[in-house]
């Protein structure tokens, strides 16, 4: 490896002795169903309930409100069909302070669509990106940009899913973002091939993180997108925990990251030449 990325690679192993945690670049739509006015993300029986309220009545909002919530937006209920939730709470008994008891209570929400209340789309931010997607199509793989996604590489299709420039803090950011999914892309079967079977939280998913966002740094470096050191560095070592076999797996990953960072670049070239001949 070139003494350009063992700087890098030297550099991210001392950010990653920071306890400085990791810093979401984008903003998504929520695919979770939740509160609207308190962004709490229903767990348990009402993500199930309101998912299956969303699907019967084709609610394409993941929003959901109370009754006076609707009320206090201005909005109108009226006619509408509730959708029951549960809230678990817990209690002092009057008479007895050190006595603690737990209630459950029934309460009705209602989805966004029901209550004439309109969200105004979030303004998306400028982007001065022409083609944000020249990497995925030198891999020859298909990316499916959307405001409801959130950056991920999936397999089975060969796809890169990915939400648009604007909705990320800077274009660097999203390109920083779109590298990690094309490093991960090159573990594909058709390109290095290495094992990308790994089920999140464990060992194997980590050490592939590594490589995807170490492919992102180089590739960063090298076609002059600015990256955020720390915020790599704070994303890797969140993963690090979960390597037990190689705690320094940083410097294991920088070969594979290396390997498929020149497959990005060499398959990037090479369309860039095909594209002046043509």
């Amino acid at each position: 490896m070139s003494k350009r990325f063992d700087k890098i690679i030297n550099l991210m192993d001392s950010a990653m002795e920071s306890e400085d945690s990791w810093r979401k670049t984008w903003k998504a739509n929520p695919r979770l169903h939740c509160n609207l006015v308190t962004k709490h993300v229903y767990t348990g029986t009402n993500q199930l309930t309101t998912m299956i309220s969303a699907w019967q009545n084709s609610y394409k909002s993941s929003y959901w409100l109370t009754a006076k919530q609707i009320i206090d937006l201005g909005g109108n209920f009226k006619g509408q069909t509730a959708t029951p939730a549960i809230y678990y709470g817990s209690g002092k008994d009057r008479d007895d302070p050190e006595k603690q008891y737990k209630f459950m209570r029934v309460y009705n929400l209602f989805n966004l669509e029901q209550t004439g209340i309109t969200i105004p789309e979030p303004e998306l931010r400028s982007t001065k990106l022409e083609n944000p997607y020249e990497m995925g199509e030198a891999l020859q793989l298909t990316t499916s940009e959307s405001a409801d996604h959130n950056p991920s590489y999936l397999p089975l299709t060969d796809t890169i899913k990915i939400c648009p420039p604007g909705q990320f803090d800077s274009d660097d950011e999203h390109q920083s973002a779109y590298y990690h999914e094309c490093g991960h892309a090159t573990g594909h079967n058709k390109r290095l091939d290495r094992d990308l079977t790994g089920k999140f939280g464990d060992e194997d998913y980590a050490k592939e993180e590594f490589v995807a966002e170490l492919c992102a740094v180089f590739l960063c470096a090298e076609l002059g997108v600015t990256y955020d050191l720390k915020n790599h560095a704070s994303y890797l070592k969140s993963w690090q925990k979960a390597i037990k076999s190689d705690p320094k797996y940083l410097f294991t990953a920088a070969t594979d990251a290396k390997n498929a960072f020149e497959y990005c670049m060499s398959q990037f070239q090479l369309m860039r030449k095909y594209d002046k001949v043509a």
